[in-house]
């Protein structure tokens, strides 16, 4: 049997990477969320807990000795050094757990979410890359009502991540999820690419 391709899929903050996946695991598409899995991996029992408690100290440990991610989120947010150490520490655990939950795969593709995929050089290692697109305003205005965040503190989060033409550059397919797209409308797009990427599958 082909192997399964690898499609990673990525976009700025509050872009819809979730909605899109979603709508990929509606048809039965196995999704890996790397989110998910640095979750598990930072966890009391994870293989990287150690690794970070040991780094940056039992300060970033809650009451019940798991990970606050506040407080580390905070230590690193402001320090592009601590951000990189934390980084280092993660980033291996997370891939090499996706690759071995890839090579295990029997599903003809799997779509694998990594808000960093470019910025960590990981789309070296997929076959195909689906950025999800939208405006900085459409960013803006989602992370304020979602998230509750100022103007100003959405800014900066936007502008810790890599430059939207930069990450552009990268894809392979491009779905566009502005305010104004309509669910329906991404289903299309998503059935669309699912055929697309079936073809593929069946081709390599």
């Amino acid at each position: 049997m082909n192997r399964s391709l690898k499609i990673g899929l990525t976009g700025g903050i509050a872009s819809g990477k979730s909605t899109v996946a979603h709508l990929f695991a509606n048809l039965e598409v196995e999704i890996l969320d790397a989110d998910e899995i640095a979750h598990c991996v930072t966890s009391q029992h994870g293989s990287a807990y150690e690794k970070v408690v040991k780094h940056f100290g039992k300060g970033v440990l809650g009451d019940d000795d798991e990970l606050d991610r506040k407080k580390l989120r905070a230590v690193i947010f402001n320090n592009s050094g601590l951000k990189k150490d934390l980084e280092q520490i993660i980033h291996p655990e997370v891939y090499a757990t996706i690759n071995q939950k890839t090579a295990e795969s029997k599903g003809p593709y799997q779509i694998i979410v990594v808000p960093l995929l470019i910025e960590t050089g990981y789309q070296d290692f997929v076959d195909r890359v689906l950025i999800i697109d939208c405006s900085l305003e459409t960013q803006l205005e989602r992370l304020m009502n979602r998230d509750g965040e100022t103007l100003e503190s959405a800014g900066k989060i936007i502008a810790n991540q890599i430059e939207r033409n930069e990450r552009l550059q990268f894809a392979d397919d491009i779905i566009e999820n502005e305010k104004t797209t309509s669910i329906d409308v991404l289903k299309k797009k998503v059935k669309k690419l699912h055929a697309a990427y079936l073809e593929l599958s069946e081709n390599s």
